[in-house]
């Protein structure tokens, strides 16, 4: 009778935990940032991996038709088809942050006017400070070294955003 009482007593502790560490993130969904008619939208997504992994992307709304201003969903360049893996990937702590890197490939790369000009990572941070509707304080910014001919962050990098979905 101990011996099931002890077998019973593991298996309940067992579901408990693997049930608590398949819960995803909060962060995981849709986040969008208004901005006048443009909507920067972030989409969050637990990987294979049991991280965060996401894309972003700007767009514009006029007669509630979008336009694509700039995506980090798209091919690696011209001259090919695959696509970018995701450029955001970090880590949940269990409460209200999220925080890792984010690798801002929205420019052009490929103009001129970036030639010589390194593609870089960033850090990211999410907090969330409410809910219903859920929203997050999203920060970006360089990492403490940072090398001389490096691209301009063109991601919004104070915001507060929205969770949509």
């Amino acid at each position: 009778m101990k011996n099931l009482k002890y077998i019973i007593t593991i298996l309940i502790f067992t579901l408990i935990s693997i049930n608590s560490n398949a819960q995803s993130s909060p962060f995981h969904g849709t986040w969008e940032w208004e901005n006048g008619n443009q909507i920067f939208r972030v989409n969050l997504w637990l990987d294979e991996y049991g991280a965060t992994s996401g894309h972003f992307e700007m767009v514009e709304v006029n007669n509630n038709i979008e336009t694509t201003i700039y995506t980090s969903d798209k091919p690696y360049n011209s001259a090919m088809s695959q696509h970018w893996h995701p450029v955001i990937s970090a880590g949940w702590n269990g409460n209200h942050i999220l925080s890792g890197r984010i690798m801002d490939n929205s420019l052009d790369y490929e103009d001129p006017q970036y030639d010589g000009l390194t593609l870089w990572t960033a850090w990211l941070e999410m907090k969330t400070i409410s809910y219903n509707p859920t929203k997050a304080k999203w920060t970006v910014q360089w990492y403490d070294l940072i090398p001389d001919n490096i691209l301009p962050l063109n991601v919004p990098t104070d915001i507060i955003m929205t969770k949509v979905n």
